[in-house]
C-alpha cells in the first residue's frame, strides 16, 4: 500500500507567446526584496542575461524564478505552496504594471511537483509468464498514469509517474518518487496547487485499490 511521505518541490510554469519585459520585471522584483540577475537588452532584440544560477533570474528565501529565453518559459519553483503562490502573484503584478498581461500573453500554465511516497512493492498481482524464456517471471510495475482522453501536445494534460527507488526494492518498505505534470487553465491549476498534498494522497489511495484487485 502506497502512502504519501510529503511534497518536496513545486513549480508553476507559464509559456509566453512573446518575450515579457525582463528588464522591468527584474527591476520590480529587486524593489520587492528579490536578489535578481543582471540583464541587458540586445540591439537585435531579446536580452543578455547573467543568471544567478543556471536559468535562475531571481531568488527570495527558498523560492526561485527561472527563465528559458529560447522557449519563453517563466517558472516559479519552491518547496512551500504559499511561497510559490505569493511569488507567482508578485511576478504577474509586476508584469501587468509594465504592460505584459499574462491573460493575453501566456499560451499555457503548467503545474509541476515532486513528492516522495513509501509502501510495499507496488505491482500488479498477476505476473507476466516468462519463466520458460528467462528462468523467472516478471512483475508489471505501473509507473505512469495520464489523462485517459488527453493529448500531451495540448494545453490540457495530466501525467503522474510513480517511480520505485530501486535501491529500496529489497526492503520491507519501498521508497517511491512521485512526479506530477498538470497543464490546464490557470484557475484550475491554482485550486489544485492549494490542495496538492490531499490530492496526491487520494490518487495514491485509488492506485492502491487498482493494484489490490
Amino acid at each position: 500500500m502506497l502512502s504519501l511521505d510529503g511534497v518536496e518541490s513545486i513549480g508553476v510554469v507559464s509559456a509566453w507567446m512573446l518575450e515579457p519585459d525582463l528588464g522591468a520585471l527584474l527591476l520590480g522584483l529587486r524593489e520587492r526584496g528579490y536578489a535578481t540577475a543582471r540583464v541587458r537588452p540586445r540591439s537585435a532584440g531579446g536580452y543578455e542575461i547573467m543568471f544567478l544560477e543556471p536559468s535562475v533570474i531571481a531568488i527570495k528565501g527558498l523560492t526561485y524564478i527561472l527563465y528559458n529565453p529560447e522557449r519563453r518559459i517563466l517558472a516559479v519553483e519552491g518547496s512551500r505552496t504559499e511561497d510559490v503562490l505569493a511569488t507567482l502573484n508578485e511576478v504577474e503584478e509586476v508584469l501587468r504594471g509594465v504592460g505584459s498581461k499574462p491573460e493575453r500573453g501566456v499560451l499555457f500554465y503548467e503545474l509541476q511537483a515532486k513528492a516522495k511516497a513509501s509502501g510495499g512493492r507496488a505491482a500488479l498481482k498477476k505476473t507476466v509468464e516468462t519463466e520458460d524464456l528467462l528462468g523467472f517471471n516478471l512483475l508489471a510495475v505501473p509507473t505512469s498514469l495520464v489523462s485517459a482522453d488527453g493529448n500531451p501536445n495540448s494545453t490540457q494534460w495530466f501525467h503522474l509517474e510513480v517511480r520505485p527507488l530501486w535501491s529500496s526494492w529489497p526492503d520491507e518498505r519501498v521508497r517511491y518518487e512521485v512526479i506530477l505534470v498538470y497543464r490546464d487553465r490557470k484557475d484550475k491549476l491554482m485550486e489544485t496547487l492549494k490542495r496538492l498534498g490531499d490530492l496526491l494522497k487520494e490518487i495514491l489511495n485509488r492506485i492502491n485499490t487498482v493494484l489490490e484487485k
